[in-house]
């Protein structure tokens, strides 16, 4: 998804009916996102690694930081898009943190009905008032955060959190994964160990999973040729991409790019 000038806050519902691939696929943003989850339950993967999420948890993803989700039976919760600002305060990392009184819980989700009737409205000084609101919510989520201390990192945990940084900002140069492995100063089976016992999946499966979000994105929100598109994300030929494109959708390049313009 594009960068949002403004912030932009909408359902979870929502958020979910927008997305381009099944969001239990690895992806990653140019942006930071916060997910406000007020009722059910789902799981969440951030750092490769998956945590489990239940109502009243706020989870913040900072831009090109690899992540899916997975919300089960009919969950609610509101989702904010933000613009990148490393002034506004947000970590650098990913969070994952419950509101566990009533206090808390009401307190996050009234500056979140702020922030969206302040969108909703032109009135003078408005984008002022939505940077504090934005600043507001940075401060709400640490307050939260001050609560529950959160643990440090194995050495394990900091290779699979670079990891699923320079997946983030490098799966579009095509590099195999052993390179990838490499940049980390680990072996790919050393890595892919790692990924497979915190998420269930190896390492090529999470770099492909981001590499197709993208050539998904690419599809929806663009009119460039499909050969472009593939030559940009690295593959070889047209071929080969559709080929790995349909493996993983179910779907021809071209078949999902008139599907999701017939809806």
């Amino acid at each position: 998804m594009s960068e949002p000038r403004l912030p932009r806050v909408e359902t979870l519902a929502a958020y979910q009916r927008a997305e381009t691939w099944r969001t239990d696929r690895a992806q990653s943003l140019a942006h930071p996102v916060l997910f406000w989850v007020t009722r059910g339950q789902g799981r969440f993967m951030m750092d490769c690694k998956l945590r489990g999420v239940g109502p009243n948890t706020a989870i913040f993803i900072p831009r090109d930081m690899l992540f899916s989700y997975e919300m089960f039976a009919q969950p609610q919760g509101i989702v904010v898009s933000l613009p990148n600002d490393t002034e506004a305060g947000f970590p650098t990392s990913p969070v994952l943190v419950r509101a566990q009184s009533v206090t808390e819980q009401a307190e996050l989700t009234a500056m979140i009905d702020a922030l969206s009737r302040e969108l909703a409205e032109l009135r003078s000084g408005q984008r002022r008032a939505i940077r504090a609101h934005i600043l507001m919510l940075a401060v709400a989520l640490d307050r939260l955060l001050a609560t529950q201390p959160q643990k440090g990192l194995s050495k394990s945990d900091k290779v699979l959190r670079k990891f699923s940084h320079v997946v983030s900002i490098g799966h579009r140069d095509g590099k195999p994964l052993g390179e990838f492995a490499a940049d980390l100063k680990v072996t790919p089976t050393h890595l892919t160990r790692l990924t497979r016992d915190a998420t269930g999946k190896p390492a090529s499966t999470l770099l492909q999973e981001r590499v197709i979000h993208a050539a998904c994105d690419a599809l929806r929100s663009t009119d460039q040729p499909i050969n472009r598109i593939a030559e940009k994300l690295g593959f070889r030929s047209a071929a080969y991409f559709t080929r790995a494109f349909q493996n993983h959708t179910g779907k021809s390049p071209s078949e999902f790019r008139r599907a999701r313009r017939l809806h």
